[in-house]
């Protein structure tokens, strides 16, 4: 699987299943008007903001591609402090919940 910011800064390319932070306002619908639909999987609502959370402390909190690209190395190799995760939720929650609740709409 690639990421949405795969197909947006390295082009399209027919992949069956795409990790990605869309419908998410960081997200990126990369598919131009080739398609214009999205089947959202959510493995788990309850660990969904907690995993978002890893990933962006794990590339920095990065705001592109180009500075995610350069945290790349560092995905999966510790676990975030619980302290940087409780920060984060309680700045986002209510935000992140109207995001979701938006894609529902």
């Amino acid at each position: 699987a690639k990421d949405e910011w795969d197909f947006e800064h390295l082009g399209i390319t027919n992949e069956p299943f795409i990790k990605a932070n869309y419908p998410h306002h960081e997200g990126i619908w990369g598919w131009g008007d080739v398609a214009d639909q999205v089947v959202m999987m959510v493995r788990n609502i309850r660990r969904s903001l907690v995993e978002y959370h890893d990933i962006l402390w794990d590339i920095g909190y990065a705001k592109t591609w180009h500075e995610a690209n350069e945290h790349l190395g560092n995905l999966y190799t510790e676990a975030p402090p619980l302290e940087d995760f409780y920060a984060w939720r309680d700045k986002r929650v209510l935000d992140e919940c109207n995001w979701y609740g938006w894609f529902i709409d």
